[in-house]
């Protein structure tokens, strides 16, 4: 008996260990595909995409991989996790709504760019205050408005590189018709050869050439001369 006590005891500190050591953003770069990157080092965000699932799920379930230190209350378009050592955006995919974007930045990358003002409108005052510093606060002007990937129009992010990149394939379109090598010149008199776009040659339809009659009467010879009787 006090064998599988132990045992059990022994289960439940391994458990417990490797829930402390949970990291929402580890999670993230091994379970979602790598859709951006901006900035490097220690201020540098990064777009994952996760397919078929809302805001609030992805929310949820970062949240229960690793506990933030604040998550703003629910919402089906934007929410956001905050850490002691990173920022998590959770936006829906504008371009498909059945799917989720999730912004992973560093609080370097957070404190420079996110607009206080916008901020505070998801997360108490107090606990951005602790996270970047007594002293941030908006004084970028009031042209300035950084909302995240998918709500500021002048992003400009780096394309990774990296395996986990969705290829895009390029997309073709089926034509018709044809074209002319050569064009041609009306006033020089000269044609232009049509090909299909199959490389062959369509058959020249030459137009029969009609003659007009001719008005000359046909012309009779008289013939001259003598006979003789025998």
């Amino acid at each position: 008996m006090k064998k599988w006590t132990s045992w059990l005891s022994f289960i439940l500190i391994i458990a417990l260990l490797t829930a402390c050591g949970a990291d929402a953003g580890r999670y993230i770069k091994d379970e979602y595909p790598l859709v951006s990157v901006d900035g490097k080092g220690t201020t540098m965000s990064k777009v994952y995409s996760v397919e078929g699932k809302n805001v609030p799920t992805v929310a949820n379930e970062l949240a229960a991989k690793e506990t933030p230190k604040e998550k703003s209350k629910e919402s089906e378009d934007q929410m956001f996790l905050v850490y002691k050592d990173k920022v998590i955006n959770i936006q829906k995919d504008p371009s498909d709504s059945k799917n989720t974007l999730v912004q992973l930045d560093s609080i370097e990358y957070a404190k420079s760019h996110y607009d206080s003002s916008f901020l505070q409108g998801y997360l108490t005052a107090s606990l951005l205050q602790s996270i970047f510093g007594g002293g941030w606060n908006n004084n970028r002007g009031s042209s300035y408005d950084y909302r995240g990937y998918t709500k500021t129009p002048n992003y400009k992010a780096t394309t990774p590189t990296t395996g986990s990149t969705k290829e895009t394939k390029p997309t073709t379109s089926d034509r018709t018709g044809g074209f002319t090598s050569g064009a041609a010149n009306p006033s020089s008199g000269s044609s232009s050869t049509a090909r299909k776009n199959d490389g062959s040659t369509p058959n020249k339809v030459t137009k029969p050439t009609t003659s007009k009659p001719s008005t000359n009467k046909p012309s009779t010879t008289k013939k001259t001369g003598s006979f003789k009787r025998r």
